[in-house]
């Protein structure tokens, strides 16, 4: 069984912290407004950011398969590990579209 490194955890934490926390801060800076506007941004330039991680993660699982390093059945599956990890983030914003605030 492998055990979990107290440093992972502490990574984890403070991740998750980092993420909920400056909307609370730039509620307070600014009002509901500023702060929607900064997510709004914030979320623009994460979908960029990984858009263009899975693209090059595509492209690596495809080269790989070109230099026989991998199978093609790799490429399908990192696809589908693409695509299921896009679902739900779609499907997260869907469903805070329609029970969110």
């Amino acid at each position: 069984m492998k055990m979990i490194n107290s440093n992972t955890v502490g990574i984890g934490f403070f991740a998750l912290m980092l993420v909920l926390f400056p909307a609370i801060g730039f509620a307070a800076a600014g009002g509901l407004a500023a702060a929607t506007n900064a997510l709004e941004g914030f979320r623009a330039w994460a979908y960029g950011f990984l858009a263009v991680v899975v693209l090059v993660y595509m492209l690596y699982k495809v080269m790989l398969a070109f230099l026989e390093k991998g199978t093609w059945g790799d490429v399908a599956q990192s696809l589908g590990f693409v695509a299921i990890a896009g679902g739900i983030i779609l499907a997260g914003e869907f469903m805070w579209a329609i029970w969110g605030s």
